[in-house]
């Protein structure tokens, strides 16, 4: 039967058809011929049913294949790279300098000839005082007929497009501001002429006795603000004055004044210093720093500073020393000071990457070592369902972390209400104890498995990670971009 079934497949491959038996040299071949058609028959029936169920489940799979992987979303991958960590941080400080007021000697009619925030040598003339009016008169008189010339309305042009550009809650409310800096450019443009105009009146004689002209005692920088706040020190300073900037006093009169009244204010030293009031963790932070990169105001370029952090009750502040900017700022009192920190680089990674992930706090010493395979395991206790027979089997977690006290285990091999037994085969725990950890999924080796990450800094986007957490995420790791579509030990579908 076994030659004759051969026989049937060798004729129809060579496809005779006589149905006769083929000259191949088999003996006997005639008289173990079957009936003609039955053998055939069920041969070429069988083989067609088999094949069209074989094609039949290819379809369907390939069907079924491909249903799947539309359904299923791909995933995106994001590789891990290094990023620089730095805090920039923004705080309010008050400006302290060795500042003083001058006070008028005479009362008349007051004259400047040195413009706002400029450094005047000593004995150089800063303001006059014309008890008659006289020179007063002709000085305004010749004040009136000046004429600014094209870089002066230009600089004027420029500094209203700047002041325009600003914010429109900005511009409204500092609308005051702009029109007495404005004001005290003008007058600044023509100080100049009024200066040899008063030379010549001193020379001719007409000043007469009623005239006097007041010089600076001392070389420095020349302003014509001030505010309640003028001459204070850094131990004077309180939380309080962080609250609302003070009122600004403009110096600089266009008329009459009296004996006493402040004239202007003069910083004799280029150091100066800015408190801080800060939080309680930049100072915790800070505490032990004495150097710091900080941008003052609206400057754009970083100025390194030295520190000092200190504290008033519950109230934290950071005093900075400078010894530039002095005169820019001359005018301000509350400034804005912006921290830049720069530390170890860290890894970023987005913040749709992070998942959170269970775990139970089991102490270290309920670990057994299994010498072994040089591992650690856990004895937790079983019930045998139909003895009630206790016993204890060996369990080995996968740990996610440990603090040096506690091992932070994967809620897959114990869970809550399980008795723990210790290496000591006295000491049993149950376990209770759950929180969650903050993670990503690595997809490096083409599943999802959950990685610890310790942050460094927090985006809006991105944040950024350790890059030394043990057992954790190293720069160029492969991880899932969205977490949310992860679930542990899964096979990835990478798009």
């Amino acid at each position: 039967m076994y030659r004759e079934d051969n026989v049937v497949n060798l004729r129809g491959r060579q496809g005779n058809p006589s149905g006769r038996p083929a000259e191949s040299g088999f003996e006997g071949s005639e008289n173990r011929r079957m009936p003609a058609g039955k053998k055939k028959i069920k041969k070429k029936f069988s083989s067609s049913v088999l094949g069209a169920l074989i094609l039949f489940a290819i379809m369907i799979y390939l069907i079924f294949a491909i249903f799947v992987g539309f359904e299923k979303e791909k995933l995106s991958i994001y590789e891990v790279r290094a990023a620089q960590l730095s805090y920039d941080t923004t705080f309010k400080g008050i400006a302290i300098r060795d500042e003083k007021l001058v006070y008028a000697e005479n009362s008349g009619y007051v004259s400047y000839f040195i413009r706002n925030k400029k450094k005047t040598a000593k004995d150089s003339i800063i303001y006059c005082v014309d008890s008659s009016s006289n020179t007063y008169n002709a000085l305004k008189k010749n004040f009136i007929k000046d004429k600014l010339d094209k870089t002066q309305i230009k600089e004027i042009k420029s500094s209203m497009a700047r002041y325009l550009e600003g914010d429109s809650s900005t511009i409204i409310g500092n609308i005051g501001e702009f029109k007495d800096q404005l004001s005290s450019m003008i007058y600044d443009f023509v100080s100049n002429n009024m200066i040899e105009n008063l030379k010549d009146y001193v020379a001719e004689g007409l000043s007469g006795n009623s005239f006097h002209v007041f010089r600076s005692p001392n070389s420095g920088v020349i302003s014509f603000k001030c505010d309640q706040y003028t001459g204070i020190t850094s131990d004077m300073v309180t939380a309080d004055m962080f609250e609302n900037a003070p009122d600004i006093i403009n110096l600089r009169s266009t008329g009459l004044i009296s004996s006493a009244d402040p004239v202007y204010r003069i910083c004799e030293d280029e150091n100066w210093t800015i408190v801080c009031k800060v939080t309680e963790d930049f100072y915790v932070d800070n505490v032990a720093t004495r150097e710091a990169m900080v941008f003052i105001g609206n400057k754009t370029t970083p100025v390194n500073v030295t520190t000092t952090p200190y504290s008033i009750g519950e109230d934290y502040f950071i005093e900075i020393k400078l010894n530039t900017y002095m005169s820019e700022f001359i005018d301000d009192r509350l400034l804005s000071v912006r921290f830049i920190n720069d530390r170890d680089a860290g890894l970023k990674i987005p913040v749709s990457s992070i998942v959170q992930k269970d775990y139970y706090l089991v102490p270290l010493d309920m670990f057994t070592e299994d010498t072994a395979r040089n591992v650690m395991y856990l004895n937790k206790e079983t019930a045998d369902q139909k003895t009630g027979e206790v016993y204890y089997s060996p369990v080995y977690p996968a740990k996610y972390y440990s603090d040096g006290f506690y091992a932070y285990i994967d809620p897959l091999y114990v869970t809550e209400g399980d008795i723990l037994l210790g290496p000591d085969n006295e000491t049993r725990m149950m376990v209770s104890n759950v929180n969650s950890l903050d993670g990503v999924y690595n997809v490096n080796k083409g599943s999802f498995q959950f990685v610890r990450i310790e942050r460094l800094e927090t985006g809006s986007d991105y944040i950024v990670i350790s890059p030394s957490t043990p057992d954790g995420i190293r720069e160029y790791d492969h991880i899932a971009l969205d977490g949310s579509k992860g679930e542990e030990n899964d096979l990835i579908n990478e798009s």
